[in-house]
């Protein structure tokens, strides 16, 4: 367990980076704190930058900082080495991103090298076209311009847009890790994150020598996954872990609004098949794929479906049947005041076809 501020200064980022990320409400939220400090340079900024980077920079800062609140974050991104800190914003340290290009070629890109450059693009994933956009932006100039341009985007969105509203997200932070805490030390990871991340599945790789779970207040139902090196850090949303009260439980409204459309409810039984990619989900429906990109992360924060985030299957969009069962037993324990159906084991696995 890591909470910290710095984590969170990037996925505000992120939100703001892009234009599907500012139509969802928290990131509505964020861009009108921006707009009411008056920095439309800055959001521009972020904007070119793209979402990824700033998903990328998540690993980083966890290497990089004993304790990653924002100030560190922004310390430690302004004491790096500016090509350090393009090389992990695109993606050297991620398996998803190596997997496809190799190292080399990425090393040689951000050092300008044109035949490496036009490669990275071509081999990394050339049909996001946001990634792809953001590869254009950080491959354009020398290594060293594009690092101090990033680290001092981000120091520039923590000073004028992120510090007023730094001392309530730490306190929430807090208050999420302590509970969590407690679940760590009685249950396996993969019953952990049955409870804060339904929506994820995950194999430990070879290589891989810790998980970091840092709660968030800034994703809306979401995970984000950065690995760096030999350690996977998991980003969740506060909240999921804690007791039923008063309110209809988090987990409970995610699955009734992931089953109260129909496009989703087809989604989920072509995934019965097997596992599949996005995009092979989106051809298989008869829809863009990034028509589809809203309906999976309402799937994904349901946990109805699960992202797998091993390299055998990276990326790919699984069923979780179980989760079918868990909403009867969530609603008959909060409307009708008892426990219902029991909850499935946190370490069961549904066969792969």
């Amino acid at each position: 367990m890591q909470p910290g501020t710095g984590y969170d200064l990037l996925l505000s980022c992120c939100l703001v980076a892009t234009k599907s990320g500012q139509r969802i409400e928290a990131g509505k939220v964020w861009l009108q704190r921006a707009e009411a400090a008056g920095v439309p340079d800055l959001i521009r900024s972020i904007e070119r930058i793209g979402r990824e980077p700033f998903l990328n920079l998540l690993g980083f800062v966890h290497a990089r900082t004993d304790e990653p609140s924002a100030t560190n974050a922004v310390t430690a991104l302004a004491a790096a080495d500016p090509r350090d800190v393009v090389l992990a914003a695109v993606g050297s340290q991620r398996r998803a991103f190596r997997l496809v290009t190799a190292p080399a070629v990425m090393r040689a890109a951000v050092d300008g090298d044109r035949d490496a450059i036009a490669e990275f693009r071509r081999s990394s994933y050339p049909d996001l076209r946001h990634w792809q956009s953001s590869l254009r932006e950080l491959l354009g100039d020398p290594a060293g311009n594009v690092g101090t341009w990033i680290a001092e985007t981000i120091a520039a969105w923590h000073a004028r847009v992120f510090s007023a509203t730094e001392p309530a997200i730490a306190t929430a932070q807090a208050a999420d890790a302590a509970i969590v805490r407690e679940l760590v030390a009685t249950m396996e990871l993969d019953a952990v994150l049955e409870r804060i991340a339904p929506g994820l599945t995950f194999t430990r790789e070879i290589g891989q020598e810790a998980v970091v779970l840092a709660p968030s207040t800034i994703l809306p139902g979401s995970t984000a996954l950065a690995d760096y090196g030999p350690v996977m850090v998991i980003v969740y949303p506060a909240g999921g872990a804690t007791e039923l009260g008063d309110d209809p439980p988090d987990r409970l409204v995610r699955i009734a609004t992931a089953l109260a459309d129909p496009l989703r409810l087809r989604a989920l039984r072509e995934l019965r098949d097997g596992p599949m990619t996005a995009t092979e989900l989106a051809r298989r429906l008869g829809v863009p794929r990034t028509s589809l990109h809203h309906h999976v992360r309402v799937l994904l924060a349901a946990g109805v479906a699960r992202l797998s985030v091993d390299d055998a299957r990276w990326g790919n969009l699984e069923l979780h049947p179980e989760a079918f069962a868990e909403v009867g037993r969530l609603a008959e324990r909060w409307v009708l005041g008892r426990e219902g159906i029991a909850p499935p084991s946190g370490g069961a696995r549904t066969p792969h076809p």
